[in-house]
Order: structure tokens, then C-alpha cells, then sequence
């Protein structure tokens, strides 16, 4: 019997330009790129908390700043993105559950967007493809922007 395995071809990731960081002191790097994020007071995208709605996830973080100090970037705002599954979550997330943010690691350090379970007051995001054991904690999701 024939099968057929799903590959995206092209991006699906509607991508904004934005200021990252909560201040000019706290600005985001390179080595946040991964991280998940929401939306602050000033259109300005800061880490998401653990439980957090996940509103976006940091693609790139150019060299230079703006609006006074924060970092520039990009973020990845729907569409799907591949997250890391949070280390107490290992084995309990599947195809069809909702995440919302989980542990993203302190600003300036290498680690990847993690996820946990839960469903987002507005933003939904629903795991669509898992993989066991590919990532840094173990499991790696792919999900999708719902809402």
C-alpha cells in the first residue's frame, strides 16, 4: 500500500518585524532566537511565563536597536513552528492537544521555546505533529496556530 507523508514546502509563518525586549536593559540577542513570545504595553515582544498565551516566536534578532534601546527583530506570529516539549511534559503531550508556553530560559542564553500543555485564553495552538526524543528535554513538537 502507497503512503503519503506530509512535508511542508513552503514557509507557513506569517512574520512581523518588531521591538523585543522589555527595555533598552533587557534587550533579546541571537541566542534567543527559538523563544516564544507575547505581545507587550509598548508593541514591543517580551519572553513569554511559563502558562503564557504563545503570541509569536523569535526567528531572528538583528544587530542594531530601536524605539530607545530594544532589540530588533523578527517573530514569527501563526502559521506553525517546531518547540520543544517542557522536560516534565516528556511523553504526555499529542497530536491534537493544546500548549501553551512553557519554560523559555533566561534572556541572553541558548535555549529553545518550550511548551506545556493548556489551552490559550485567545491564542490556540494545537500540536500536529510529535516527534519522541528529538530534542535538548526529549520531545519535540509541531504546531499550528488554531486562533
Amino acid at each position: 500500500m502507497t503512503t503519503f507523508n506530509y512535508t511542508v514546502n513552503v514557509s507557513e509563518q506569517p512574520k512581523q518585524q518588531a521591538a523585543l525586549g522589555v527595555d533598552a536593559n533587557n534587550k533579546l540577542d541571537e541566542n534567543d532566537v527559538d523563544k516564544l513570545v507575547k505581545l507587550a504595553a509598548n508593541q514591543n515582544y517580551v519572553v513569554a511565563s511559563t502558562g503564557n498565551d504563545i503570541e509569536g516566536q523569535v526567528v531572528t534578532v538583528e544587530p542594531f536597536t530601536v524605539n530607545d534601546g530594544f532589540s530588533f527583530g523578527t517573530v514569527a506570529v501563526g502559521g506553525r513552528m517546531q518547540v520543544e516539549v517542557a522536560a516534565a511534559e516528556v511523553g504526555t503531550l499529542a497530536i491534537g492537544d493544546f500548549v501553551v508556553a512553557g519554560i523559555q530560559g533566561t534572556i541572553g542564553t541558548k535555549t529553545p521555546g518550550y511548551v506545556i500543555a493548556g489551552a490559550g485564553s485567545v491564542f490556540k495552538w494545537r500540536v500536529i505533529r510529535h516527534v519522541t526524543g528529538a530534542g535538548d528535554a526529549g520531545d519535540t513538537v509541531l504546531i499550528e496556530r488554531v486562533s
